[in-house]
């Protein structure tokens, strides 16, 4: 007779594997590690999922990867029709809301997919999701100030700023879990992050850097 198999197991060792990937990235996770938080055997994974691989598929998913591609888009083009953009948070924008309502309840998949996800069909996201960034950044540029505004020394500042800024939003939902305290990390790296991604963007010429300043090490006055 085939053995039964209990739906409330699959879900633990789902939701193990989910916090398992997240924390330690799918390369280096152990099946082993899956089933002591599931509280079951890593033999009983394997009548529930044939490998590693499929339990990973059944939690980090083309549909959820979409969707936050799109919703950041979304979010990152809303900024180019505001005027103050400090207002484009949680609080005053839908679109950041609701790229936030994603993060908190999808945190391991999210966090698998910015830091996590070597070895997998979703290696290369991490990347794509900053070059996204840097690339409607970019555009928004050119459109509003011209493409000879986008100097080399500002594309090379928008790279590492968003980067960056991948890190940033991995780094606060590794530290917090819990819906409250995620919001209220966001809120403030988003009040410094839209202020100077304003001040950046929108500015109609380049700062200007001041003096020469010459290579030679200067040497303290005796």
């Amino acid at each position: 007779m085939p053995q039964r198999l209990k739906q409330e197991v699959r879900e633990r060792i789902v939701a193990a594997a989910a916090a398992i990937f997240a924390d330690q990235g799918y390369a280096i996770a152990k099946l082993s590690d899956v089933a002591e938080r599931a509280e079951t055997s890593t033999s009983n994974i394997y009548k529930y999922f044939a490998n590693k691989e499929a339990l990973f598929d059944e939690i980090v998913t083309p549909a959820l990867a979409g969707q936050l591609l799109k919703l950041l888009r979304t979010r990152i083009r809303e900024l180019g029709q505001l005027d103050s953009w400090t207002s484009a948070d949680a609080a005053g924008s839908d679109h950041a809301r609701a790229l936030l309502s994603f993060w908190v309840e999808h945190r391991h998949v999210t966090l698998v997919l910015l830091r996590g996800a070597e070895g997998t069909r979703f290696t290369h996201f991490r990347d794509l999701i900053a070059r996204e960034m840097e690339r409607l950044a970019a555009d928004y540029i050119s459109r509003t100030r011209g493409e000879q505004a986008l100097s080399p020394e500002l594309a090379f500042v928008l790279h590492k700023l968003f980067v960056r800024t991948v890190d940033m939003l991995a780094d606060i939902l590794t530290e917090y879990d819990k819906p409250a305290a995620i919001q209220q990390a966001f809120a403030h790296f988003w009040r410094y992050q839209l202020a100077g991604l304003q001040a950046l963007l929108t500015l109609q010429s380049a700062p200007q850097p001041g003096p020469p300043i010459s290579s030679t090490t200067s040497r303290a006055p005796d």
